[in-house]
């Protein structure tokens, strides 16, 4: 058995799930405090950027597992 490679998938996917679920709680931090600027009369502009970018990077991230997964 190949140790070293067996190592690297399981660092691989333990810094891929950690940084999915931080994108993920980032997002979703970010929507909650555009959502209370609005209930305040404002706008979060940053709240709302953060959202969209850590949403956006979590899709790819999972199209770029998909994407791996199919290609072999």
């Amino acid at each position: 058995m190949n140790w070293a490679s067996l190592g690297e998938v399981v660092l691989a996917a333990l810094g891929t799930g950690i940084g999915a679920v931080v994108l993920f709680a980032l997002g979703v931090r970010g929507w909650s405090d555009h959502a209370d600027a609005r209930q305040a009369g404002g706008a979060s502009a940053l709240g709302l950027g953060l959202a969209v970018v850590s949403f956006a990077l979590c899709v790819a991230l999972v199209g770029v597992g998909i994407w791996v997964i199919v290609a072999k």
